[in-house]
């Protein structure tokens, strides 16, 4: 807390300081101001108390302290006078509090006229190419803070330039779902152009995001040395963990040269994003006035950690209850095998047979399904339930039956955000769930070889989210039959 502290009144003094709101300063590298990202561009660039995403790097490095596992991102812009910009990012988790990235741009615009006292004499090329290495750590669950190093090559004509900068971001999570974020960008040297030389475009960034369910609210404020102060707000709404909806909005308060505003101009931007496991694709439409409208595409790659089997894991005991007894249920016309609990009364209870199951191959899949009662794991635990134990002693006899049998065991989770020591994220605690239940089954005999594991976190649900008996139901284990 006390460092936020000292970051924020440093950039307050900053904003305050004469270098920085005089407006008649010129500065270069201006592209530095582009946003990166489709998913940020559709949300009115509203995203540095977010930043959630492999272009973190950009909008606050601080966000990828909570990243999981690795992110690959390609952005293709189309931006104004016929100017393209091409952005690619990659982000990997070190440890559980740390991630590092890279994001590399390049902007490319062809065919400037060359002139001179005469007039006209030709045309001539100009490009902007960033290099940038990113770090972001968790100084405690709540806080994080981040740094993005970036080195800038500028050659234009006959003329090169290179400059080197530094982001440093902030993120505080002050509650469930609510953080606020803070960026200080373009700190560094001055971009020097034969003998005169220009300053970067320093930007302080501030934000807030708001994330409830499938929904993400974001309210970003910034403000660039020498130039204006622009308000954006975004939403994002997501369906199904698939199709995301964005809409956004951007408040330029302009200036003149004498530092005199001069009006407040809106825009309006809106996007939309089409998720498939890990893979995800999003598009931005960000009109600017009568200047143009541009057009942005991004295609990202999730890879989730694999948490390795661990004895921190609770384990179930091996020995069955008394105090339920399971039958095996087939559906007529259906190839789900189903398991349910009745209480145990006073007259003894029956047990069925086991049914068999039916031949697979490998081309079929079959799944087992594990109804609602038993997978009604409390929020941030993977421990069974003890009606699940006979319920997977039925799995290990048809397993034991059929040693043909290959099987992938799927943990899921609600949708409330998880960041535990045991769990830092509901990947991690999604995939300790699933193997919770592969203890059980190795400790009943079955060979480890025999079985995958999963964990898809909230990104599969079978009931919505909104109510508290629909995200019991998302908290599940479900074991699909993959082959023989």
């Amino acid at each position: 807390m006390m460092i936020y502290a000292v970051l924020l009144l440093t950039t307050l003094f900053a904003c305050s300081s004469p270098a920085f709101a005089k407006n008649n300063t010129t500065t270069s590298a201006t592209f530095l101001k582009i946003g990166a990202g489709a998913r940020a561009a559709g949300m009115g660039e509203a995203f540095c108390g977010l930043a959630d995403d492999v272009y973190a790097t950009y909008w606050n490095p601080a966000g990828l302290a909570y990243i999981k596992g690795s992110q690959l991102g390609a952005t293709h812009l189309e931006w104004l006078t016929e100017i393209n910009q091409e952005q690619i990012g990659f982000v990997q988790q070190i440890g559980s509090k740390t991630a590092f990235g890279i994001n590399i741009s390049h902007l490319m615009a062809n065919d400037f006229e060359r002139t001179n006292k005469d007039g006209i004499f030709g045309t001539f090329d100009a490009a902007n190419t960033l290099l940038g290495l990113s770090l972001g750590r968790q100084l405690c669950n709540k806080f994080s803070l981040g740094l993005n190093m970036k080195c800038i090559h500028m050659p234009m004509d006959d003329e090169k330039a290179t400059a080197y900068g530094v982001d440093m971001g902030a993120l505080w999570q002050i509650s469930r779902g609510l953080r606020l974020g803070l960026n200080v960008q373009n700190i560094g040297s001055d971009v020097k152009f034969i003998e005169k030389g220009y300053s970067l475009p320093l930007n302080i960034k501030a934000g807030i995001g708001y994330s409830l369910g499938g929904m993400n609210l974001a309210v970003d404020v910034n403000k660039t040395r020498g130039t204006e102060t622009n308000i954006h707000a975004g939403c994002e709404y997501l369906l199904a963990q698939t199709l995301a909806l964005r809409a956004g909005i951007k408040s330029e308060i302009a200036s003149d040269t004498h530092g005199k505003e001069n009006g407040l101009t809106t825009g309006v931007t809106a996007g939309i994003g089409l998720r498939l496991g890990g893979i995800q694709l999003d598009y931005a439409y960000i009109p600017y006035g009568d200047l143009d409208i541009t057009h942005r595409i991004s295609l990202s790659v999730k890879r989730m950690p694999h948490v390795p089997l661990s004895p921190n894991i609770p384990q179930p005991e091996a020995k069955p209850l008394p105090e339920a007894a399971i039958q095996p249920l087939v559906e007529p016309g259906t190839k789900t095998i189903m398991a349910t609990a009745t209480e145990t009364k006073s007259e003894p209870q029956t047990q069925q047979p086991v049914q068999p199951v039916p031949e697979v191959t490998t081309t079929i899949q079959q799944k087992i399904t594990l109804p609602s009662f038993n997978i009604n794991f409390d929020t941030g635990c993977a421990m069974l339930s003890p009606e699940l134990y006979k319920a997977l002693n039925i799995m290990v006899e048809t397993m034991l039956r059929y040693p043909q049998l290959r099987i992938r065991i799927e943990g899921h989770t609600d949708n409330r955000a998880i960041d535990t020591k045991l769990f830092p994220s509901n990947y991690e605690l999604s995939e300790g769930r699933a193997k919770t239940v592969l203890w059980y089954l190795i400790q009943q005999g079955i060979p480890q070889e025999w079985i995958e594991i999963k964990g898809y976190a909230d990104t599969k649900p079978i009931a919505p989210n909104n109510t508290p008996e629909g995200q019991a139901k998302n908290r599940r284990v479900e074991i699909v039959i993959i082959g023989q």
